[in-house]
């Protein structure tokens, strides 16, 4: 009978190529020998699609008894579903609290209230805030260094721009696009707008970057209401991309963004509009518009963050490490940078690195 490993990589060979997953590809051969997982029950707990099936051939071939779940703001893909419970592979919406597992590799802190004896992988910012004060337990960072760049400065924004195409908005040269959050998903989405000809202001706390200040880029503070206000009027899209749970209603009165002419899209993990704003009133309900995408980002983007993903719950698997939030080690992240950029042709100030 074949193994799930075997299946997987049957079921994947048709939408992916072994040259777009170059990391993951290169892991699950050395997991394949080395059996990192061996004996470890691991929850693999990001968002379910397609891409992350692929993400879990080397956490498969590594000898872990796999379960999976996904965050709650977002749907599991269909396909993949159907696919890991026929191969027997136990799936959660939620996570019983009388389960445990060796490790939980998780996203957005959804899984911190269950027990896992040798720690968590956290995969955003935004998640982290659930482990800060965990007592006894090590969380491995996967969004705090330079490969995650990859994935937000390239991938997010390339499939923001795929998902408004999909969803309809094909003339988007010219559009004026207003921005909350400037951190690196916020980069990346302007990146990937201004290439399609879109006019972007963005709204921040900080000041404006150095490295910006001949671009053309509308800079506003989030502090002047007036100008936001004013922007979102003429805006023909809006894009929240800070982070920060219900960051516009907290600071803003609502009732100018439902009667702006703009279309409102959440880019956040979480719901970054805020529990007073209708479900309907943003685009596919505030879950994160490429999650609309049969691929939300392209495998080439995502592959090195979901490599390092791995290679932190093997880093669990190998040992005790301290407790609290730990960051991988630099070597394991610059070869993942030096990989990506060597076998797409990036170099490192395309990622703002």
């Amino acid at each position: 009978m074949p193994s799930l490993s075997e299946n997987i990589l049957v079921f994947i060979k048709e939408k992916f190529s072994p040259s777009q997953y170059s990391c993951l590809n290169e892991q699950l051969e050395r997991f394949e020998i080395q059996k990192p997982f061996s004996g470890c029950k691991v929850l693999y707990a990001a968002p379910l699609s397609l891409n992350t099936l692929v993400a879990m051939l080397p956490i498969a071939f590594g000898g872990a008894d796999l379960s999976v779940s996904w965050p709650e703001i977002t749907t599991p893909d269909e396909k993949a579903l159907s696919f890991l419970q026929t191969c027997g592979v136990p799936c959660y919406k939620k996570v019983p609290d009388t389960l445990s597992f060796d490790i939980i590799l998780d996203c957005c802190g959804d899984h911190a209230a269950i027990e896992s004896t040798r720690g968590y992988v956290e995969l955003t910012r935004s998640g982290l805030a659930q482990y800060h004060n965990l007592k006894g337990k090590t969380c491995f960072d996967v969004d705090s260094n330079p490969v995650k760049n990859i994935e937000t400065t390239l991938g997010t924004g390339d499939g923001l721009v795929r998902a408004l195409k999909q969803s309809g908005y094909l003339e988007l040269q010219g559009k004026e696009v207003l921005l909350f959050g400037f951190g690196k998903v916020g980069r990346g989405i302007t990146r990937a707008l201004q290439l399609e000809g879109l006019h972007v202001s963005v709204v921040e706390l900080i000041e404006k970057p150095q490295k910006y200040n001949q671009s053309t880029i509308n800079w506003i503070s989030s502090n002047s209401k007036e100008r936001v206000l004013s922007a979102v009027g003429d805006a023909d899209f809006i894009v929240t991309a800070t982070g920060v749970n219900g960051v516009i209603q907290n600071n803003y009165p609502i009732q100018p963004f439902l009667d702006s002419k703009a279309i409102l899209i959440n880019m956040g993990a979480v719901d970054e509009y805020g529990s007073d704003f209708p479900n309907e009133a943003i685009l596919n309900n505030k879950t994160p518009l490429n999650f609309i995408l049969d691929e939300p980002t392209s495998m080439s983007f995502i592959d090195p963050t979901l490599a390092l993903y791995n290679e932190c719950g093997a880093l669990l698997a190998s040992q005790s490490w301290d407790e609290g939030i730990q960051q991988p080690p630099n070597s394991i992240v610059q070869s993942l940078v030096d990989k990506f950029c060597g076998e797409h042709g990036y170099s490192r100030e395309e990622l703002m690195i």
